[in-house]
């Protein structure tokens, strides 16, 4: 065992509190959620301030023990990474949303922010020293985020820490003066009709069965990915040419909709043709329609498709690389160029109409602009034009 002084001692490579307390001598290894604190020079430099901060309250006598080590008493967490592990464990939600509690959870017990001459791990900082200025600092440093996974991560630590108010562990919760991050969703960037057929023979040609069949029918579907690869045969009916979207598969997991509504999808002929054709390879089994023709088992999730046949089809093609999901909005936008319904293109798609016009206004709109346009350009043709400019002449005469 080594010594660092001030109360702070070094043992198997690890940090240690020493103080004396009511008449007898504390001894408390530092942790990084469940991980013992690293003696690092940085680390070191923290304890040191803790270890006077102890002292200094222990002379006050204002000093909890339980409130800076719970193992001791009944206090509530003191730590942020504490604290998160313990808003964590009071969620219900899917396996799906689980995962992305976790890496918000991840990224700020191991995000650093300064502190004066040294960086620390944000986990380590007490609930009642967290500052917005080490929250904004922990978030600058990251500056390759998406503005939707920097919200994501804060509405995490904000859920974490609002609970540490709820429970009287703090008065306030700095992460409530944390900015929304501003971000665009990605727009919709489908394929042209001639992207989409070239594709579908493509498959047809390279991949035939399983996973042409699966790219026609997503194409002239419009389905979700979730939905796709979770779609059962059991909500398949054939003779109506319809598919009930009830449920979805998110990481292998089944999960409802992602609005939580079923709906009826009525099927092109060219999609009807592609699940006709689907039947001989996975019909039998009464489970997934599509699987992967390499395993013959479901689809766990996009990536191994993606990565595997739609890349290189694309590529081979000579076509822009596009995610597979732009399929989805390919349909949405054919049925729109073709005078459908905006109302029932929602409810296929399972928009709400609201979220449906907006997401595709400009193809909405499309119709109309060409038509004013086309109106402007007679209006002003070179003919109108020069005869306009003699009537104003001879006017001025």
């Amino acid at each position: 065992m080594g010594g660092a002084g001030s109360g702070v001692e070094i043992r198997d490579g690890t940090i240690r509190l020493s103080f004396y307390f009511d008449g007898r001598r504390i001894r408390r290894t530092l942790y990084v959620g469940d991980k013992p604190l690293k003696a690092t020079p940085p680390n070191l430099k923290h304890a040191a301030r803790l270890a006077a901060e102890i002292r200094a309250r222990i002379d006050a006598g204002t000093f909890i023990l339980a409130e800076y080590f719970p193992e001791d008493g009944d206090g509530g967490p003191t730590t942020v990474a504490k604290q998160i592990d313990t808003w964590l464990g009071g969620q219900r939600v899917e396996k799906s949303t689980k995962a992305g509690y976790d890496a918000a959870a991840n990224f700020w017990k191991s995000a650093s922010y300064h502190d004066t001459d040294m960086s620390l791990p944000l986990g380590l900082v007490p609930l009642r020293s967290l500052k917005l200025s080490h929250i904004l600092t922990a978030l600058a440093r990251r500056p390759e985020l998406s503005g939707k996974t920097i919200n994501n991560y804060t509405s995490v630590l904000r859920g974490a820490l609002a609970l540490a108010v709820a429970d009287k562990i703090i008065q306030a919760n700095p992460v409530e003066e944390v900015p929304s991050a501003k971000w665009q969703k990605e727009p919709p960037d489908p394929f042209t009709a001639e992207e989409r057929d070239r594709i579908i023979r493509a498959a047809d040609a390279k991949h035939p069965g399983q996973v042409s069949n699966m790219v026609r029918f997503w194409m002239w579907s419009g389905l979700r990915t979730s939905e796709l690869v979770g779609l059962r045969w059991q909500n398949v009916d054939l003779a109506s040419g319809t598919v009930l979207i009830r449920e979805a598969k998110v990481k292998a997991e089944r999960k409802a909709t992602k609005t939580n509504l079923a709906r009826t999808v009525r099927l092109h002929s060219q999609a009807l043709a592609a699940l006709t054709a689907q039947k001989e390879h996975t019909y039998l089994k009464g489970e997934e329609v599509f699987q992967d023709p390499r395993h013959r088992q479901p689809w766990a999730t996009e990536a191994s498709f993606r990565k595997v046949f739609w890349v290189p089809l694309l590529k081979a093609l000579g076509i822009r690389y596009r995610r597979p999901y732009q399929c989805r909005h390919t349909y949405a936008t054919t049925l729109l160029m073709t005078g459908r319904n905006p109302a029932w293109c929602a409810r296929q798609l399972g928009h709400d109409v609201k979220v449906f016009l907006t997401t595709y206004a400009r193809w909405i709109e499309g119709d109309a602009d060409d038509r004013e346009m086309a109106a402007l350009e007679a209006a002003t043709a070179p003919d109108l034009g020069t005869k306009l400019g003699t009537e104003r002449g001879n006017a001025g005469e």
